[in-house]
């Protein structure tokens, strides 16, 4: 399994399994895809804020991640958001999403790791727990800004 930042000439891969992500019932609803696009844009510019990687295994892409790098005092340090892990029908349960976690607990240097999960997806919870994640005990809340969206 090789596990890389994303190039050129990946960005009709994943922007086929972001759209297929964005469709699925591990989301709360679909997005435009001009924030797909806006993303691998960010990227691919150097921002510090995000990183896409793609998976490769075989000499073909099974799937990506998308991490976001923020900041937090409570956590000491550099918290690192696993965003979006994806893995492709064809691949899932062959523990590409396991190596995946282990590949940025190892590489990304963060204080914390966090992530997000659907309540009704089982599987995904048991795979982040055996990885040593364990849900917080709080609710989150979000404030859309849709006019600040850059398109």
């Amino acid at each position: 399994m090789i596990f890389r930042k994303i190039q050129e000439q990946d960005v009709a891969a994943y922007m086929e399994m972001a759209t297929d992500f964005y469709s699925s019932p591990a989301v709360l609803h679909s997005i435009p895809q001009k924030y797909m696009q806006n993303t691998v844009k960010a990227v691919l510019g150097g921002t510090p804020f995000a990183d896409i990687y793609m998976f490769e295994q075989n000499g073909d892409t099974v799937g990506y991640g998308l991490l976001a790098h923020t900041y937090s005092q409570e956590a000491g340090g550099a918290v690192c958001w696993l965003e979006e892990i994806y893995v492709r029908p064809t691949a899932r349960g062959a523990g590409v999403g396991a190596a995946f976690i282990e590949f940025i607990k190892g590489t990304v240097p963060a204080a914390r790791f966090r992530l997000e999960v659907e309540p009704d997806n089982t599987r995904v919870k048991a795979l982040y727990r055996r990885h040593g994640f364990s849900p917080l005990p709080y609710e989150s809340y979000v404030l859309e800004r849709e006019d600040r969206v850059k398109v």
